[in-house]
């Protein structure tokens, strides 16, 4: 990779593997990363770390393709909300932010 980033001159490199990748193994790691983030305590399951609650706006079709990717990402029979995945989306988010 090195040799990579010589031929082209560059200064510095910027690791992007923790970017999704837009297919098949993004919405993997997307349930991956709900199985291991979400906990039930009788309810509907939720990320303990999440304390606090706001409602965002949607267009029409962003929230349909998150309930369709909510759907998706079923947990072993357990439902996983299009909020709570807009919620795990948008952290994700804000992380690549921070490493560019």
């Amino acid at each position: 990779m090195a040799d990579f980033h010589q031929a082209l001159g560059a200064e510095r490199s910027i690791p992007l593997d923790g970017l999704p990748s837009q297919g098949p193994l993004a919405l993997l790691q997307l349930r991956a990363e709900l199985e291991r983030r979400l906990r039930s305590s009788g309810g509907r399951p939720t990320d303990p770390a999440w304390s606090v609650r706001r409602l965002i706006p949607f267009k029409e079709e962003g929230w349909r393709e998150l309930e369709r990717l909510a759907a998706r990402c079923r947990l072993g029979g357990q439902s996983v909300s299009p909020s709570q995945l807009a919620a795990l989306l948008i952290e994700r988010g804000l992380r690549d932010l921070k490493l560019a």
